[in-house]
């Protein structure tokens, strides 16, 4: 008996405790295990308070379960672009804008640096000392059409501290005897009747840009004269080479407008050429040093002109007009006649470096006041001083080139070609008229 009751006691204790322990609300977590996020902070006011126990005290019952994440993996990134093997490409380094504090290049006159300053944003820091060399400029010189046909002086101004260099060639040839607008034949009645002749002058050329508003130019030719006549026993030439008178100019800005420009010229031309040299002097019997071949005015000249340029993305165009006025005779005794120029361009461009161009030339050129007493008119028409003044208007096709360098310091160089031919012409008196003209020259700015 003994042994079985004690068994039987420890289990019907057993069935109690259980029995018991069933009847007490369970404490246990309703939370499923697979959803292990922890509520959000934003959804849970202990955790904004600072009171969370971090997933330790589970939602009630009441709450909803929180979503499960399914946020999508990351995209694969792009493949790299190596360039070609043996051109291997380099990715550039995105710079953020920044605002610059910048001094602008001086204008007006005189280099003034106060009241030049100003803030511009930048991307790239390198180009800012680019900006110097582009504000305040609306006509771009360093395209191929941003300089006027090689024939024209004066056209453009220069950015502060830039510097253009030249040489010019130009021709001008006459084979054709004129009265009034008319041809006509040989002159009949003088022992020297001229036939042909031919000027030729090698210009060297320097501009310097003082500021961004005033450019000073200078320039210099070496010119080749010479005059064909018909006598009774063949033909005679005279000829006579020389420097002509340098010439020094300024153009200052007068106004700028949307990718247009307009500016004042102005200057001296100083008599540099010689009137007669020891070898050579007029001579009683034949025309060696006429008017027309000889290189000089032998008076201070002045230089007054205007200049306007307009310009878009592919084409450049402009007007010129100039005086010279001679300011008294020299001495010997005469003055040359007054010249006026106007000059009008349309020039188209092609690519970065070809551009054509097409101009209209005209002149007015006055009779000579006093005479060279050494010269007998009688001889032929080109010792007479009534017989000097000629009007005209040429018709001229050019083209220029752009020599881009960006490897050397030397910022460009260009070509110039300009060709044409009277379109119109009138001359006092029986002279030779124009047939040709011809304009070539090499330029480089640095």
């Amino acid at each position: 008996m003994k042994t079985w009751i004690l068994p039987s006691i420890i289990v019907g204790l057993a069935a109690a405790g259980s029995i018991a322990l069933a009847a007490q609300p369970s404490t246990r977590s309703t939370w499923p295990i697979e959803s292990v996020v922890p509520v959000s902070f934003a959804q849970d006011p202990d955790a904004v308070n600072g009171t969370a126990d971090l997933g330790l005290n589970p939602p009630s019952t009441d709450d909803p379960l929180p979503a499960t994440l399914s946020a999508a993996p990351p995209p694969d990134p792009e493949m790299s672009d190596w360039g070609q093997y043996l051109t291997p490409s380099i990715a550039p380094i995105p710079t953020p804008p920044i605002e610059y504090n910048l001094v602008g290049p001086p204008r007006g006159v005189i280099q003034q640096i106060e009241g030049q300053d100003y803030r511009a944003v930048v991307t790239d820091p390198n180009t800012v000392f680019g900006y110097d060399a582009t504000i305040g400029q609306t006509i771009d010189i360093h395209r191929p059409d941003g300089m006027a046909p090689v024939g024209v002086f004066g056209d453009h101004t220069l950015p502060t501290g830039s510097t253009f260099i030249s040489y010019r060639y130009l021709q001008n040839s006459f084979d054709q005897n004129y009265v009034g607008s008319h041809r006509s034949g040989v002159p009949t009645g003088y022992p020297f009747a001229p036939s042909r002749m031919m000027q030729d002058s090698q210009v060297a050329l320097l501009e310097y840009g003082v500021t961004q508003d005033f450019t000073i130019m200078g320039y210099l030719p070496f010119q080749s004269n010479q005059i064909i006549s018909q006598t009774t026993t063949g033909n005679y030439k005279a000829t006579f080479t020389n420097p002509g008178d340098m010439r020094i100019m300024g153009m200052l800005v007068l106004t700028r407008g949307d990718r247009s420009q307009s500016h004042l010229n102005f200057g001296l031309s100083l008599p540099v050429g010689f009137l007669e040299t020891l070898s050579l002097t007029p001579s009683a019997t034949a025309p060696n040093l006429p008017y027309q071949l000889r290189t000089t005015s032998g008076t201070y000249d002045l230089l007054l002109g205007y200049t306007y340029r307009k310009q878009t993305d592919n084409w450049t165009w402009g007007g010129q007009a100039n005086a010279v006025i001679p300011t008294g005779k020299n001495t010997l005794d005469y003055e040359v006649g007054n010249q006026f120029q106007a000059t009008a361009w349309l020039s188209r461009r092609w690519t970065d470096q070809l551009s054509t161009s097409a101009r209209l030339d005209g002149h007015v050129i006055g009779d000579i006041r006093g005479a060279d007493p050494r010269l007998d008119p009688t001889l032929s028409p080109v010792n007479q001083t009534n017989a000097q003044a000629s009007r005209y208007l040429n018709g001229l096709l050019g083209v220029n080139y752009l020599l881009s360098r960006p490897e050397h310091r030397i910022r460009e160089q260009r070509l110039f070609l300009e060709s044409g031919m009277p379109l119109y012409q009138w001359v006092q008196g029986q002279q030779l008229g124009r047939s040709w003209t011809l304009n070539a020259g090499w330029g480089m700015t640095f």
